[in-house]
């Protein structure tokens, strides 16, 4: 089975059992809801659990799992990515990606490598993809119809106005 990386377990929270954990994923409010199964890949396997409860604080995560009630259950995840199932996502519109698809990817001008896509930003306006330059400050390129000519497996085509780069 094939699993996506959807976030990182950061800290416990409380001592009942929860974790905050630091979400890379679009979705997040369908992928956390009550009933809903995930994969810790903690550091002697791979964990099946089920989502109990999830609310946020500020920029972070709060999950509570059926399997876990206490503080010591939960300690050892501290770092250990938070998974879903790959046929567990959610299917996509056209000119719609997962998170995964767009990180890593290389980054193009008119066939002129520019970079590699390192994290993208979500603001209320959209998304931004935070590209990483050899050598260079890194650049922020709007993930909008306007800008990305091309998103193809493992590379992006992108068109930016002027001054960007």
């Amino acid at each position: 089975m094939e699993y996506i990386a959807i976030g990182t377990v950061v800290n416990t929270h409380g001592i009942k059992g929860a974790v905050t954990v630091k979400t890379d994923s679009d979705f997040k409010d369908d992928r956390y809801k009550t009933g809903n199964r995930l994969f810790i890949n903690a550091r002697n396997g791979r964990l099946e659990v089920t989502v109990k409860h999830h609310s946020t604080k500020k920029n972070l995560d709060i999950l509570t799992f059926e399997e876990f009630d206490n503080i010591n259950d939960v300690e050892a995840f501290k770092g250990c990515a938070l998974e879903v199932a790959a046929i567990d996502r959610e299917p996509l519109e056209d000119d719609e990606y997962y998170a995964s698809e767009l990180i890593g990817a290389a980054v193009f001008v008119k066939d002129t490598p520019i970079g590699v896509v390192r994290t993208i930003r979500h603001y209320p306006q959209g998304e931004i993809l935070v590209v990483e330059r050899e050598g260079k400050k890194d650049v922020l390129v709007p993930f909008r119809k306007e800008f990305i000519v091309a998103v193809k497996e493992g590379r992006i085509d992108i068109d930016p106005p002027e001054g960007l780069l």
